[in-house]
């Protein structure tokens, strides 16, 4: 598949920063400060003033945590989510060490887990109750397809349920 934004002025694609990349900004950062991030992609081959401005902002800027996530940040972040909604710079505010790039992204995570969690259990309930409250039409079926007369015992059956499933 082509892709459409290739054709467009000034497109860059996504290239993943390199660990030597990764050092020249730090570098270039602690010479030059990070507020001229024209000056800085200017000295980074391939890269603009926002892409160096996000990989610093978001991933390797020395205030940020790379430690993994704890339960209380977890529960806060559930908290001010219902607050602030998909404002994750502003949610970014109460967590110092976290951009609102990582906080976001933490965030998607567990609700694709939660979501992930949610269908196997309502897997799993589907089919508890196939086999805890069977309908008629699935007894039937199951009866039909086992042509074993050592069914019956199999469930709990008056004579007025075994003569309805046959004559429906």
């Amino acid at each position: 598949m082509i892709n459409k934004k290739a054709n467009k002025k000034g497109f860059v694609p996504k290239i993943k920063f390199t660990a030597e990349e990764d050092k020249m900004l730090t570098d270039l950062v602690s010479k030059i400060g990070a507020a001229d991030w024209d000056i800085i992609s200017k000295n980074m081959k391939n890269r603009t003033p926002r892409q160096c401005r996000e990989r610093w902002i978001n991933y390797i800027a020395p205030n940020l945590s790379n430690e993994p996530w704890t339960k209380e940040e977890d529960d806060l972040l559930d908290e001010l989510y219902e607050e602030y909604g998909s404002r994750w710079h502003k949610i970014a505010d109460i967590f110092p060490n976290r951009s609102g790039n990582c906080i976001r992204n933490r965030f998607k995570l567990r609700q694709r887990r939660k979501e992930k969690k949610l269908k196997m259990d309502q897997k799993n309930n589907r089919s508890t109750n196939i086999v805890v409250n069977p309908s008629i039409e699935h007894i039937d079926q199951c009866i039909k397809s086992i042509p074993n007369p050592d069914v019956f015992e199999m469930f709990d059956f008056d004579e007025n349920t075994i003569e309805q499933i046959f004559t429906s």
